[in-house]
Parts: C-alpha cells; sequence; structure tokens
C-alpha cells in the first residue's frame, strides 16, 4: 500500500477530517490533501508528526510493501479522556493569565485614580480663603493630663 493511501486510511479510521489533521500538525489542509494524493510528500517532521497522530511506527508509514493497517496501540475513545484533561488544563491557564491582566490592570488603576484625587482634592485652608498651609504640622495636642 502506498503511503498516500495509508495516510488517508488512517485518518479515516480515526474519525478526523482533513482540517483537523492540518490543524493538528500545524501545517495547511491544502497540503493533508497533496499527501493524501500523492501529489507531495511530507516532510519527514510531519512524517513523525502523523506517526504519532495515527499512533503507528514510522516505519509502517515508509515502507510501501505492507498492505495491513496495524491494529492502534489505544483506541480514540481511550484518549480522548486525556485529550479533554489536557484542554481544560489549557482553558484554565488562559482564564489565569487573563485573570491576572485584568487584576493588574485594575491595581494600575486604582492607583493613578488615589493620585489623582490626591492632586485634586481640596484644601480646607482655599475653601476659607485662607493660603495654603500644606506643610505646617497640626496644632493640636492629645496630652491627657
Amino acid at each position: 500500500m502506498t503511503l498516500e493511501k495509508k495516510l488517508a486510511c488512517l485518518r479515516k479510521r480515526e474519525g478526523l477530517s482533513q482540517a483537523e489533521v492540518s490543524e493538528k500538525l500545524d501545517v495547511s489542509r491544502q497540503a493533508v490533501t497533496k499527501w493524501e494524493t500523492g501529489t507531495s510528500r511530507p516532510s519527514i517532521e510531519n512524517l513523525q508528526s502523523l506517526s504519532r497522530l495515527y499512533n503507528v511506527p514510522l516505519e509502517y508509514l515508509l515502507d510501501e510493501s505492507g498492505d495491513e493497517l496495524p491494529a492502534p496501540a489505544a483506541p480514540a475513545a481511550e484518549r480522548a479522556p486525556e485529550q479533554k484533561v489536557q484542554k481544560k488544563e489549557k482553558q484554565w491557564m488562559r482564564l489565569l493569565v487573563i485573570g491576572a491582566v485584568v487584576l493588574a490592570l485594575l491595581v494600575c488603576f486604582l492607583f493613578w485614580y488615589g493620585r489623582g484625587q490626591k492632586e485634586n482634592g481640596l484644601d480646607l485652608h482655599s475653601i476659607q480663603g485662607e493660603e495654603s498651609t500644606l506643610l505646617e504640622e497640626p496644632d493640636f495636642n492629645l496630652n491627657w493630663e
């Protein structure tokens, strides 16, 4: 069986579309189509990725004398929970990063807003028409004698 036939059969066995395979391998859908039609051949790196994706030995993909598809080491249904866990971990990581950014922006806004309030705050002396005595200390004493 030729490489292109093997790739098409393996993809169908896994229940994947060409678009899903291209997404998982980070290549274009057209590249996957060309591999399966025999118009072009995948690079060594892509062959290694295909071998891992379809859970078959790399030698099987390269050897065109064998006609049988090897049995998958683990059915796709058994690998699905592991993939779901990884997907959830990525979602949590994204949420944590977004939360941290929002929290940092909130803290920056509060500092900025607080500084603006101090600069624009009203002084009791200026309201009463007196000179500002910002540098003076208050004249009160709390001696309890």
